[in-house]
């Protein structure tokens, strides 16, 4: 019975082994999430990139900053732009301050 069971774990020990990176690169060839979804970048996407995605003014909002009174783009779920400015926030007790972004709200 255990030459049996020896038999059996070694005959399906193939089936258990991961394949090698050779034959996996040989199955598949490797292509980029881009690739997959919107084809090869033409030479005038490659000039001109898209533009950065702005930030939602949730994200934005009570997040540390620098320097006080700059001001960021952001938007909000209704798509509106917005802007959030870099301002003091004051703590009475210990009495401090931080830098912080407070944005506006639309929607």
């Amino acid at each position: 019975m255990k030459n049996f069971a020896l038999l059996a774990a070694f005959a399906l020990l193939p089936l258990a082994v991961p394949a090698s990176a050779a034959e996996v690169s040989k199955a598949a060839p490797a292509t980029t999430l881009e690739q997959q979804t919107r084809g090869p970048v033409s030479p005038v996407e490659m000039m001109y990139p898209p533009p950065p995605l702005v930030q939602y003014c949730s994200a934005v909002q009570g997040t540390s900053c620098s320097p006080a009174g700059s001001t960021q783009a952001c938007t909000d779920a209704c798509n509106n732009q917005l802007s959030c400015t870099c301002s003091y926030y004051y703590y009475y007790y210990p009495y401090s301050y931080t830098l912080l972004w407070n944005c506006d709200w639309e929607c």
